[in-house]
Formats: structure tokens, C-alpha cells, sequence
């Protein structure tokens, strides 16, 4: 059995990683001293800024680790087999708590239960931010993408995340295509990393610098595997996000010019 890889941190095991991947805890025991409440600042527990589901918007969350003791325990964390039970609590509302399940086996450690799920934090957190500029197939197929990753099914959210991706692209040719006076049969010709060094100057520089991850996603429904796919999810799904702030930034100003008009109109001195 291949050896499992090593844990991103444990703000990406909390938020980001789905259930029943397993991950090997570093030596140095840094991770570990904050799963179980042991980090080097002992005055105060360990804190992440993530969204609050219950809130609905960012906040910071205590994470008092799993309680075990600082005896034979503790001495022995590195052949620990155990299913430990963790809360992370709200330090705004602290009845707001998020809870996880873990099993924790020779210093490797596997996700295997969260409530709300990681489905259902993103989802809202995504809902609240993005309803103005990510509606309709977007928003359904992308909610998808999310939950499918969140359940460990790697190449079906690929498959959404596509689909999704591409729109966003096509979307924006849309926007601009009367005043550039673009031709859209030549346009749907070219191939996807073609169709975002075309739009260059129209989306975000990150993703024309890196229009290879079209290729990436259509890899994760051929060549890829799931595991493969659920490792690259993170960076699929935010590199949507990068399109989607730059789409909400131009509908905020929008909306700003629009209420400052319509102020202007109505104001009589």
C-alpha cells in the first residue's frame, strides 16, 4: 500500500479535505501538538479564521483540540490508535461549534465524520458571497462540484467544474464581443487555452498565465484518478473564485454608480 501523503495543515484537514482521505502527520508533531491542544502558546487556544454557517460570514474559530492527557497518553501519540471526537467553537456566538470525527492511527490521520459538513460550509459560504454573479447552471452545477468533492467522488466534481469553467470563459467573450467586434463562430473554433489568450485583457491575468488548467480538468475525466481529482479540487474550485471576485467587483461598482446616480437625480439643493 502506497504511503498516505502528508497533511497540508490542519485548517485544509477542517475546511478543505473530504471525508476518509488519509494523510500522514509530520514528525516534528506541530499538527498533532494543535489536534490535541497541546501548541506552544499555552495561554490561549489555537485559532483559524474560516465561515461560520451559523453566523453566515467569516469568522474566528477557537480550536481547543481533543482532549487526552498529558501522560502515557501523550507520551505514546506517535502509536496512538484511536476514533477522537473534536469542536471548534465560534469566538463570536460560542454556541456556534463545528464538529469532527478523526481516526487517528501511527501517526496518520483520516477524517471520518463532520457536522455541518464540509459540503454544507462551502455551499453557504459561496451562497452568500457570490448569489449576484453566480446564478442559474453556474451556481447549481457548481454546488455539485463542491458536494461531490466533499463526499470523495474526485472525477464527477471535475466533470461540473468544467462545465462551469467553461461558461465563465464563454460568458465573458459574451460580455465584450459587440465592442471588440469579435466573431463568435471563430471564436468557438479554438481550443479552451486558445479561447483565454484570445480574451487576455478581459480575465484575471492568474488564469491566462495559467490556461493549462482546462487541460487539467479534462485529464480528471480521462487520465486522472479520483484521488488525483480530489487533490486538484481545491485549486479548481478557486480558480472559478478568481473569475467570480473580478465579476462581483465589476457588479459592486456597478451598483455604486447606479445609487450614486440615481442620489444625484433626486438630490434638489
Amino acid at each position: 500500500m502506497s504511503k498516505p501523503p502528508p497533511l497540508p495543515s490542519v485548517e485544509a484537514l477542517l475546511f478543505e479535505e473530504p471525508l476518509y482521505a488519509k494523510y500522514e502527520l509530520a514528525e516534528d508533531l506541530e499538527d498533532v501538538r494543535i489536534l490535541y491542544g497541546f501548541v506552544a502558546t499555552l495561554e490561549k487556544d489555537y485559532t483559524v479564521d474560516a465561515f461560520c454557517p451559523y453566523c453566515e460570514r467569516a469568522t474566528t474559530f477557537r480550536i481547543p483540540g481533543i482532549s487526552i492527557t498529558r501522560g502515557a497518553e501523550w507520551n505514546n501519540i506517535r502509536e496512538r490508535f484511536a476514533y477522537d471526537c473534536m469542536e471548534i467553537i465560534c469566538t463570536r456566538v460560542k454556541r456556534h461549534k463545528i464538529r469532527y470525527w478523526f481516526r487517528v492511527d501511527c501517526m496518520t490521520v483520516m477524517k471520518v465524520g463532520q457536522y455541518p459538513s464540509l459540503a454544507d460550509i462551502a455551499i453557504e459560504e459561496t451562497r452568500q458571497k457570490y448569489s449576484a454573479v453566480l446564478r442559474g447552471e453556474n451556481w447549481s452545477e457548481f454546488y455539485k462540484a463542491i458536494g461531490l468533492a466533499a463526499h470523495g467522488e474526485g472525477i464527477g466534481s471535475f466533470v461540473y467544474l468544467r462545465r462551469v469553467f467553461e461558461r465563465l470563459i464563454k460568458s465573458r467573450f459574451n460580455e465584450f464581443k459587440q465592442i471588440e467586434g469579435w466573431e463568435e463562430t471563430s471564436f468557438d473554433r479554438l481550443r479552451m487555452d486558445e479561447k483565454i489568450k484570445f480574451l487576455n485583457g478581459h480575465l484575471p491575468q492568474y488564469l491566462v498565465s495559467n490556461r493549462k488548467i482546462y487541460s487539467i480538468f479534462s485529464a480528471g475525466l480521462h487520465d486522472l484518478s479520483n484521488e488525483e481529482c480530489l487533490r486538484f479540487f481545491e485549486i479548481g474550485k478557486r480558480t472559478i473564485i478568481v473569475i467570480l471576485e473580478e465579476d462581483l467587483k465589476k457588479h459592486n461598482e456597478l451598483c455604486a454608480r447606479k445609487e450614486l446616480s440615481e442620489a444625484i437625480a433626486k438630490f434638489s439643493p
